[in-house]
């Protein structure tokens, strides 16, 4: 296939909404009553959100990630402005759609009039939401902002939010063509390369491609979206996501590891298959298994790759090995490769298992050979309950991929342990050769529905 037409290959993407503004204008309880469930803490204090919110949820036909943000800046001008800065800049690093909320109980203050102006130099779709604005007439003060027609809301009493999501679903991004995406050759995996700042994201891919597809720097952050390549393999391609998101800022580190975690989460949704990227120089570090493991709850099959191996003598590998096989105790049996990508060494192995391990993550299996693997599994370990009563496994079915799914029929599905759940996807991935893959039973009572129509 021409790389030029290949290049131009893009899949779509979940937008995002952000919420930002002021402390206690009702961000979190907008929030909440977006998503329809109590997610963000309310509180009627500055500064109860702290940690920052990401949750999906359904506008119309639509999947949106909705964010919420910190309050932004108190105090005068001058101290509140980097906290103005960092907040807004972190909404607008990851957001399609900002959704700037305002008081109406404490009118337009001299901080929404400083966000406003950011927001309106930024040009990107905004909507001007008045929290609070239970009296008629409540939003007029807020023309002035120059942001356009506010849209007076009480997120608390749910008064306005039918407005306000007709207002949120007109902005969002066009989605791709359904047909045109049938018509284009999809390819054979699509690769999400994942690590903290400077561990050698950018120069793998680089490496893959054979050029500098990626700007490739000491700094860390250097990488500020995640950007797709598309890399002809055997008789087709494959997509390769580079995730970073973060920014040139030590004293941000929350905002860094906000942004990251929603380019990531976007990242996962359209992969097949995720490379965990370590710096063999530096070790493994919290955010690494948290990255992991988000990862693998998204449904994305997982391998892990070792660079900077030139800077490490077989002393000190044996040490970051055996670090690194107890620090994934608890997760799925994942490949671990080594490489240095600078050097352009091992990353060919890495791209092949890649794409073997997208291969694993669109596993299925016939609904024959799924039951006589269920019968013998139960036969070599039955499942034990709390109360000593048996739990029996009926019947199973396949209900999806990426990652393989599967509903279980049994007498008792509330009696079941999580230690059996978890024995019974480790017994598959072991038997099918899915390591680095994550498997979804789900349990349910009742009948075999196929009872009556056999095995195939």
């Amino acid at each position: 296939m021409n790389e030029e037409i290949i290049q131009k290959k893009q899949t779509g993407r979940l937008p995002v909404a952000a919420i930002v503004g002021r402390p206690n204008v009702g961000k979190s309880t907008l929030f909440n009553r977006l998503i329809g469930v109590r997610k963000a803490i309310v509180g009627d204090r500055p500064g109860v959100t702290v940690d920052r919110l990401e949750s999906e949820f359904m506008l119309g036909d639509r999947h949106v990630i909705l964010v919420d943000t910190g309050g932004i800046g108190e105090g005068t001008h001058d101290i509140m402005q980097p906290a103005i800065d960092i907040q807004v800049d972190a909404a607008l690093e990851i957001a399609d759609i900002v959704i700037f909320t305002v008081d109406a109980q404490s009118g337009a203050t001299g901080v929404d009039a400083v966000i406003a102006d950011k927001l309106r130099r930024q040009g990107m779709p905004l909507l001007l939401v008045v929290n609070k604005a239970e009296r008629e007439n409540s939003a007029t003060d807020f023309y002035g902002l120059g942001l356009g027609e506010p849209l007076p809301v009480s997120a608390i009493h749910g008064q306005g939010m039918p407005e306000l999501l007709d207002a949120l679903a007109e902005l969002l991004p066009e989605m791709p063509d359904d047909q045109a995406l049938e018509e284009e050759e999809k390819p054979l995996a699509n690769i999400a390369v994942i690590g903290r700042p400077n561990v050698g994201k950018s120069t793998l891919i680089n490496a893959w491609l054979g050029r500098d597809r990626m700007v490739v720097s000491e700094i860390a952050g250097t990488t500020r979206d995640a950007i797709d390549s598309m890399l002809p393999f055997q008789d087709g391609f494959v997509r390769l996501v580079d995730t970073a998101g973060q920014r040139k800022h030590g004293r941000i580190s929350d905002v860094i590891e906000f942004v990251a975690r929603v380019k990531a989460v976007q990242a996962f949704r359209m992969a097949d298959v995720a490379v965990m990227l370590l710096d063999g120089a530096e070790g493994i570090v919290e955010q690494d298994m948290r990255l992991m493991q988000l990862a693998q709850d998204e449904g994305c099959a997982l391998i892990v790759a070792v660079n900077k191996l030139d800077l490490l003598s077989e002393q000190e590998w044996k040490y970051f090995a055996e670090r690194l096989n107890f620090r994934m105790r608890g997760m799925t049996d994942i490949p671990v490769y080594r490489v240095t990508a600078k050097q352009g060494k091992g990353v060919k192995q890495l791209l092949h298992e890649a794409v073997k391990a997208s291969v694993r993550n669109h596993f299925t299996i016939g609904t024959g050979e799924l039951n006589r693997w269920l019968g013998d599994t139960q036969e070599a370990h039955h499942a034990p309950s709390d109360d000593g009563s048996m739990v029996r496994m009926k019947y199973a079915s396949q209900t999806g991929t990426n990652p393989p799914s599967f509903k279980i029929f049994c007498n008792r599905p509330g009696k079941l342990k999580p230690t059996y759940k978890r024995y019974l996807e480790q017994a598959f991935r072991k038997t099918f050769d899915l390591s680095g893959v994550p498997i979804r039973f789900s349990f349910v009572g009742g009948t075999n529905p196929y009872a009556d129509k056999g095995n195939k």
